[in-house]
This record gives structure tokens, sequence and C-alpha cells, in this order.
């Protein structure tokens, strides 16, 4: 059956849903999806593993990783697709500073070295697998409206 016009559609960052990809120490987010929700796979998990440091964006943004992103986007944004023909507005909700899954803020700031705490900001942004997803889907003609689950402000702290 066709969605209706005003049927909403949430696709979520991974760990929205199952908070055992997060980087081990980070605490699970508050989100409750209403209605038909799409789970998005988690690249970072995928790519770096369970066992993986919190990284910033300036060090996901590779190309490596960026082609390992669009072929985990390719059969997601042809469903996501196939939903808005059939009317459904998709909500796209990400991490707020997420160097992967930030939609509207994203993390910056690594200066190398050796593993251990490092300082990093939050920025204007995106993450590099939602920039790779929003632009698939802008692409193909398919709108989205975006928001972010988690801390906005600051430095550090818990995305």
């Amino acid at each position: 059956m066709p969605y209706t016009e005003k049927q909403e559609i949430t696709v979520a960052a991974h760990c929205l849903l199952n908070p055992l990809t997060r980087v081990k120490g980070l605490a699970p987010l508050p989100f409750r999806p209403e209605g038909p929700t799409v789970q998005l796979p988690c690249p970072e998990a995928l790519y770096l593993g369970l066992e993986r440091w919190a990284v910033t964006r300036n060090q996901l943004d590779v190309p490596q990783f960026r082609r390992f992103c669009r072929a985990l986007i390719e059969d997601y944004a042809d469903l996501l697709q196939m939903l808005a023909r059939q009317g459904a507005k998709l909500r796209v909700v990400g991490v707020a500073g997420s160097p992967s899954c930030g939609v509207i803020t994203t993390s910056s700031g690594y200066t190398g070295g050796l593993p251990g705490a490092a300082e990093h900001a939050r920025v204007s942004g995106r993450g590099v697998f939602m920039e790779e997803l929003l632009a698939e889907l802008e692409r193909r003609g398919v709108a989205a409206r975006v928001e972010e689950v988690g801390k906005k402000e600051g430095t550090g702290g818990d995305f």
C-alpha cells in the first residue's frame, strides 16, 4: 500500500538503536523512534571494529573511507528512493558531533601522537558517512529533513 502524503520514515544512525556499536565508554543516547524506521549501518564499527578509539572527522576524511561509505550507502539509497517515490517523507537522524554520523555538527581537532585523551572541537558540518548519504539522496532527487541527537555544543563530550 502506498504511503500517505504525511507518512514519515525515520532513517536513524545505527548506534541510536544499537548503542553497543558506539565507542567504548560513550553512554547510549536517548532516542525512541516512532513509526517506520530504517536503521543505517555503522560505518566506523564495520571499518575500524568495535575495539576502536574515538576519532575525528579529519581522520576519517580519506578516499578509502569515503569509498567504503559509498559502498554501504548504495542499497540503502535504493530503498529510501523507492520509499520516497511511494510518498514517504524522510527524516534522517544523526549523532551530534559524530565524525561519521553528524548531520549538523561533527568533530575536528586531531593533532597526532600516541593514543590518549585528546581535545577536539564540535564544528558545523556533516560527518563523512552522512555527507555521502545525503549527497547520494540529493543526486537522486530524494528530499530528506535532518536532525541530530546528543550534545550540540562545547568540546569533547558525548558523541
